[in-house]
């Protein structure tokens, strides 16, 4: 059998390179930091290729409730590692692929080729990078866009096809789509901006009520963000019309008034976090209408 030449991290399933003898690493780097964990039993490693052999995996394609026809949500079934879904996104300009997951199997690949394809994946944030060299090359070797400011996160990188983004905003596919980056949990945290659509990923949660959402460093180990980075996460996406949240998982959407959820769930943060809320937000983001 052939050296191996890259593991997948059980707990969070990022695709990472084999050592110079084709065995995994000592560590997972993504899961052996304070916004990760390393899950009980220690570093455990799988491949894509025993994934796919197990036959216990599958992936399902769930319409989302924001845009059911343009939208469409893709999750490992049985939940796998953290158990994000990517969403495929259907532009008047073509197709790109929000967020990546780990499995990916023919099945998977026919139904997005039936869709019209893939242009271009762009991704959230480290957690999330899962096994984005296999997606891109599945499709052509389309190009992989995350932010520079997480470069020192990427393990197993496109290559050639993979794009470092820099500053706080980026426009593809003829400025219909745009990405922000306001950071937050991490430096270079991004949004994903589509007719009126916020994908938010792990940048904002959407909460279990459906009606607002919170900010946090680490969601399973509970930091909070501070207030600062809130406030930075607002202004970024102040300017913009939002009606619909879309968060990492199935289910976690907010259909309507989007911004103004936004603007009053960091309001609330700030000041359950002990910050004066009326003086913490300048001036200009009073002044703003909010239905």
């Amino acid at each position: 059998m052939a050296p191996q030449t890259s593991f997948i991290c059980v707990t969070c399933g990022t695709n990472t390179p084999a050592d110079t003898e084709g065995h995994p690493p000592s560590c997972c780097i993504i899961c052996d930091e304070p916004r990760q964990y390393v899950r009980n039993g220690g570093q455990e490693w799988t491949t894509l290729e025993e994934m796919r052999a197990s036959g216990k995996y599958k992936n399902a394609f769930v319409p989302t409730e924001a845009d059911p026809e343009h939208m469409i949500s893709i999750v490992t079934k049985p939940t796998f590692a953290i158990g994000q879904r990517a969403i495929l996104i259907k532009t008047q300009h073509g197709n790109v692929l929000w967020d990546c997951i780990t499995y990916l199997d023919e099945e998977t690949i026919e139904f997005v080729k039936s869709h019209g394809g893939l242009k271009a994946i762009i991704i959230s944030h480290p957690h999330y990078y899962s096994s984005l060299k296999d997606w891109s090359e599945a499709f052509g070797g389309i190009p992989v866009y995350t932010h520079v400011n997480d470069k020192q996160w990427v393990q197993r990188s496109a290559g050639d096809n993979h794009i470092f983004w820099e500053g706080g905003a980026l426009d593809l596919l003829d400025g219909e789509i745009k990405v922000l980056c306001p950071g937050g949990h991490f430096d270079g945290s991004a949004l994903l901006l589509w007719n009126k659509n916020l994908l938010v990923a792990d940048t904002m949660m959407v909460a279990a009520s459906r009606k607002s959402v919170s900010f946090m460093y680490s969601f399973p180990n509970y930091w909070p963000l501070h207030p600062d980075a809130v406030k930075a996460i607002w202004r970024h996406v102040r300017p913009y019309e939002i009606d619909n949240l879309l968060g990492a998982w199935l289910e976690k959407e907010i259909k309507g008034n989007g911004r103004n959820i936004i603007y009053q769930s960091a309001r609330t943060y700030t000041e359950y976090m002990g910050h004066d809320a009326s003086k913490f937000y300048d001036d200009d983001a009073k002044e703003l209408a909010f239905n």
